[in-house]
């Protein structure tokens, strides 16, 4: 059974779909699936069960980037083409069958994949990670109890809450012998001297991973933290599929369609989407993470 799987080019939309991957692994013992995906996400795929190859195709002006994939597959033959991309190529492709994927606002992502391939089972996001990666991972968080998973920057600043609303959360009783791991990808130096600032100032023990590691790495380390807390990004679906307690801001986004799949806990802006996170209470956060992890 051979597959190409066309997916996504944002991380977070990576990790959900990884549970249509996880669906044809386990019902094709013999399956060989090559996957075509973003520099982005690349580094979730490496360990994947059945992998063949991986292909990566970043976005090209004008629609370009989807003449490399007819190159690169146009002399091969499929049992199966999954195209998350939607486009248009996979007609070109030689397949005895084709999934074109249609998206929608209306449920969850991974409702609608379940839909897609035509299932009733639980569908499961999954990363796949070595032994190597978990090792590496260990050595940064050493034996630390009660660990605090926080990725407070996305790729839109809307999405996020101040870096201050977090040192005031953090101040409270409840956090008291908590170690703060902060992860996540600076987008500029402004960035890097506001977490700069909040290590320095903050009275609770902080491991800085931010700009460190690879996606992979960040699987073992979720499995340890007592809970994650973070705004719409690719980090809060890969901690919620790592199977940590998610706690996810939503404010310009849709949590009905994006919101951290499994039992999680969303907590969406006081006020319309288009104010973002900025009227989100430090009180109103600070009780539902209390009521998620007791």
């Amino acid at each position: 059974m051979k597959i190409l799987f066309i997916g996504p080019t944002r991380i977070g939309d990576t990790i959900l779909s990884t549970s249509i991957l996880n669906f044809y692994i386990k019902k094709f013992d013999q399956c060989n699936i090559s996957v075509v995906t973003s520099s982005f996400a690349k580094d979730l795929y490496k360990f994947m069960p059945h992998l063949q190859e991986i292909i990566v195709v970043d976005k090209k002006r004008f629609g370009l980037h989807w003449l490399n994939i007819i190159k690169f597959s146009i002399f091969r033959r499929w049992d199966l083409v999954i195209d998350l991309r939607s486009s248009a190529t996979s007609y070109f492709l030689n397949t005895k069958k084709r999934m074109i994927f249609r998206g929608n606002e209306l449920s969850h992502k991974v409702m609608q994949f379940s839909k897609f391939i035509d299932t009733k089972e639980a569908l499961i996001p999954e990363i796949w990670y070595s032994q190597e990666d978990a090792d590496i991972s260990y050595k940064k968080i050493k034996n630390n109890d009660h660990l605090i998973a926080v990725a407070p920057y996305s790729n839109w600043p809307k999405k996020d809450w101040s870096l201050n609303k977090y040192k005031n959360l953090f101040q409270n009783e409840f956090f008291k012998n908590h170690t703060i791991i902060l992860t996540g990808i600076s987008r500029d130096i402004i960035n890097k001297r506001e977490i700069e600032e909040f290590i320095k100032t903050s009275e609770l023990e902080i491991i800085n991973l931010f700009d460190w590691g690879n996606l992979r790495n960040m699987v073992p380390i979720f499995k340890k933290c007592r809970f994650f807390i973070g705004s719409d990004s690719g980090l809060m679906h890969l901690a919620a599929s790592s199977g940590c307690k998610t706690v996810a801001l939503f404010g310009p986004t849709n949590d009905l369609v994006y919101g951290p799949w499994g039992n999680h806990k969303v907590i969406k802006s006081d006020k319309d989407r288009d104010y973002g996170l900025e009227n989100l209470s430090v009180e109103k956060v600070l009780n539902n993470i209390i009521e998620c992890i007791r």
